[in-house]
């Protein structure tokens, strides 16, 4: 049976955006008088082991006797004197806040702390606690979507089904597991839940071997206390394999359900968990391809009236465009004619231009002709005067040659005649010294003899004296001759 398509009702409708609806919870939770008072709360105080936010620590408080939890928020003094596990009674304003998500989160904002026990729990009941926080920090996965997603897409998840290795596997749990294997590839496991360590080490090995899900099926009975040994639960909070736990009765309490993605409340529940996950899935299939099947109906009808239309549109333009290009070639041809014309008249012009240009070519053909020929007949005379020219700068090179030699043999001739009387000038002038002291030496004498014979020795110096004279006048006139 199809269900009925979607419509949009002609009624007005009130219609609010998601940060609208958050913003008027907020301020509706902002507005309540809770906030006003200051509230006393009773718990077991658990340290978040987060740095310091805005200058506050958000740590829990958990309920004495249940797992219930509250976040409250610190301060560094406040929280320095707080130890885990310390049964408190915290005073403080209650707030209330929606997040983005649309959240409602609730926190109190402590002012005030009185320790009334020093260790309300257990060292192994606070490891616990600070396990389970560390999976809340890292999210609990949506089991369910997960394995809804892969059937919905027509993949086949991949579910590691843990045993005890003694156990009896229940027929209602065979039951849907089997009804299940249609869609879901089951693969089984065996291990000693008693031994701690060889489970821990089967669930690291599960882990690394990519399933979608990994579960944890065992009944109730002696023993069970051993899944919540503190390593399982270790290795349980850091799996990255989504984990259901389908342990024991539904009264039994123990720890690890809390730690696992999903649990289930009994082994058989678990069968029929997966039988009906598979035939919801199913399910929503078929109607999502009975849904598909009817819009595509609409989708195609709603195309066919478009085409339609559009076919009617198209053919009242292809009518237009048909009388427009009637009247567009109409137009093209009268102006194909014109065009004609113009270019008929246009060719009879460049006709008429050639002609004439060849004309004027030929005439100036005749010119260049001429014009060579009168080159050639200069460019001939020029050659024969350079040849000329360049006989005639021979002839004067060489007659400069033979004067620049005449004239540095006369020079040669020259230079040796200046060295003669050099040497001759030299020669006249050691005499001429010798003369002079030769007149010294007879001045001397003619004085001495003036002094001692008179006036016959002064006739004889005033002889010899001119004679001197005359000797050195006639050297000169020699030298100078030369």
């Amino acid at each position: 049976m199809n269900e009925p398509s979607p419509h949009i009702s002609s009624q007005p409708i009130t219609t609010y955006k998601p940060s609208e609806i958050i913003g008027i919870f907020s301020s509706f939770l902002a507005r309540h008088a809770v906030n006003a008072k200051v509230v006393y709360l009773r718990g077991v105080y658990l340290a978040s082991g987060k740095l310091s936010y805005g200058g506050y620590f958000y740590d829990k408080l958990k309920d004495e006797d249940r797992q219930e939890e509250i976040t409250i928020r610190l301060t560094f003094q406040q929280r320095e004197n707080m130890e885990n596990g310390n049964l408190v009674i915290v005073g403080g304003i209650l707030t209330r806040d929606v997040n983005h998500q649309g959240v409602i989160k609730m926190s109190l904002n402590v002012s005030r702390i009185d320790i009334i026990q020093e260790q309300a729990v257990d060292e192994n009941e606070i490891k616990r606690m600070e396990l389970r926080q560390i999976k809340s920090t890292a999210g609990f996965k949506n089991v369910d979507a997960i394995l809804e997603q892969l059937l919905y897409i027509g993949e086949r998840p991949k579910v590691a089904l843990l045993f005890a290795r003694s156990s009896i596997t229940m027929s209602d749990f065979e039951a849907g597991i089997n009804a299940a294997k249609v869609a879901i590839d089951f693969t089984e496991r065996r291990v000693n839940f008693s031994n701690s360590q060889d489970l821990v080490n089967t669930l690291n090995d599960i882990d690394n071997q990519c399933y979608s899900a990994l579960a944890i099926v065992r009944g109730g009975g002696g023993g069970i206390e051993k899944l919540d040994d503190l390593s399982v639960l270790d290795a349980i909070a850091n799996l990255k394999t989504p984990v259901i736990a389908a342990i024991g009765h539904v009264e039994e309490k123990l720890f690890i359900k809390q730690l696992v993605d999903k649990a289930a409340p009994t082994p058989n529940g678990l069968g029929q968990y997966f039988s009906e996950m598979v035939e919801k899935v199913s399910e929503k299939k078929s109607k999502s391809r009975a849904a598909i099947t009817e819009q595509i109906k609409k989708q195609f009808k709603e195309q066919l009236e478009a085409t339609r239309k559009q076919n009617k549109e198209l053919q009242e333009k292809l009518t237009l465009l048909t009388k427009n290009q009637k009247e567009a070639t109409k137009k093209h041809n009268e102006q194909v004619q014109e065009l004609t014309k113009v270019h008929q008249e246009s060719a009879k012009k460049n006709f008429e231009q050639v002609q004439i240009a060849q004309k004027q070519n030929q005439e100036l053909q005749k010119k260049l002709s001429d014009i060579t020929k009168v080159n050639t007949e200069a460019m001939s005379r020029l050659q024969r005067q350079m040849k000329e020219q360049s006989e005639a700068h021979g002839r004067a090179q060489k007659e400069f040659a033979d004067s620049l030699k005449k004239m540095q043999d006369t020079n040669g001739e020259l230079n040796k005649s200046l060295s003669k009387l050099t040497a001759q000038n030299a020669q006249a002038a050691k005499d001429l010294n010798e003369a002079k002291e030769k007149q010294r030496e007879l001045e001397k004498q003619l004085q001495d003899a003036i002094k001692g014979n008179g006036s016959a020795w002064k006739n004889i110096a005033i002889g010899c004296i001119v004679f001197i004279v005359l000797a050195a006048i006639v050297l000169l006139l020699a030298l100078y001759v030369c």
